[in-house]
């Protein structure tokens, strides 16, 4: 039996100097941009705010994955829920730890990010 090893010698030499291990490095996508005041369908858990985003009480949805904010060009995993001006931040606190899809619009206050809900579209998902 004949073993042939033609490949065998040219990919360690690849291998010594260095150019394999450059031509595999793997780097990860950036997360989607959320656009900005049009109607998106978003998932994530509803939480209750802990003073991070916002002074008293408020609700944030947690994203079930990571999303680029239109805002600041960050990533955002957290984002406040309520009405652009008005002072409803807790719309949302009937479904309080649960896992939802909820439909509304990306807004840039000063403040940083925000999603802006209907009440009317929100799904919980068991």
């Amino acid at each position: 039996m004949k073993v042939r090893s033609h490949g065998l010698p040219a990919a360690a030499a690849l291998a010594a100097a260095g150019a394999l291990p450059a031509a595999v490095v793997a780097v990860a996508p950036l997360p989607r941009a959320l656009p900005v005041q049009q109607d998106i369908w978003i998932t994530g858990t509803i939480q209750r705010g802990n003073g991070q985003f916002a002074p008293g009480d408020y609700t944030t949805i947690q994203l079930d994955r990571p999303a680029a904010s239109p805002c600041s060009d960050k990533v955002v995993t957290d984002i406040l829920l309520g009405q652009t001006g008005t002072t409803e931040h807790l719309l949302l606190l009937p479904y309080l730890n649960q896992r939802v899809a909820v439909r509304g619009r990306i807004t840039c206050p000063a403040s940083g990010i925000q999603f802006a809900p209907t009440p009317d579209f929100v799904f919980p998902i068991y």
